[in-house]
């Protein structure tokens, strides 16, 4: 028996073994202190839109009981009310080997018609063009969509020959898509489809 806690093998399980526990106390800490929480997030994007937080933005119960609306082009699963203007939080579906792409809208309602007025990155999954795409490729989505959205097909779409659609980009790309899709949740939902 002697040999044995002597032996290479013993010494080489009993560091690992210190290894993890060690290692494994550090992450369970870290994860804590590091952790950010829902609310958190959601306030940081808020901030992002206006530079501050609004006391005012209510959190709206989205109209299916406060579950998440899911309609061909992805899930909005927030939607905020900032004095006259409403946030939503989109996730576009159908993006490369079926990731997804997550925006804040800002949409704005002037007289009748709904303006996408502000379009920021909250994250995404299996995407990592994404973070090659500047702000300047988010202000595509800046229009007025009341008409456009009147088919239900949503108005963006990556490739620049769809009919009756606007294309964000030169070039299309998995990644594009769902961004688009993620705006064409919205005004789906907007224009009642």
């Amino acid at each position: 028996m002697k040999n044995f806690f002597k032996s290479d093998w013993f010494r080489c399980t009993a560091v690992l073994l210190c290894l993890l526990v060690f290692f494994g106390g550090l992450l369970a800490v870290l994860n804590d202190l590091l952790f950010v929480p829902p609310e958190e997030r959601t306030a940081r994007a808020i901030k992002k839109i206006y530079g501050s937080v609004p006391e005012y933005a209510i959190e709206l119960d989205l109209d299916n009981g406060g579950t998440a609306i899911t309609n061909d082009f992805g899930t909005i699963s927030k939607k905020y009310l900032v004095g006259d203007d409403v946030l939503f939080r989109a996730t576009g579906i159908n993006g490369y080997k079926g990731g997804t792409i997550t925006l804040w809208l800002k949409v704005v309602k002037t007289n009748e018609n709904y303006v996408i007025d502000k379009v920021i990155l909250d994250g995404y999954e299996k995407q990592t063009l994404m973070s090659k795409f500047g702000g300047d490729y988010y202000e595509n989505f800046l229009i007025d969509v009341t008409d456009a959205y009147e088919n239900g097909q949503g108005v963006f779409s990556p490739k620049a020959d769809a009919t009756g659609l606007k294309n964000p980009m030169s070039g299309a790309t998995m990644s594009a898509t769902a961004a688009c899709n993620a705006v064409n949740c919205v005004i789906t939902y907007l224009g009642g489809k």
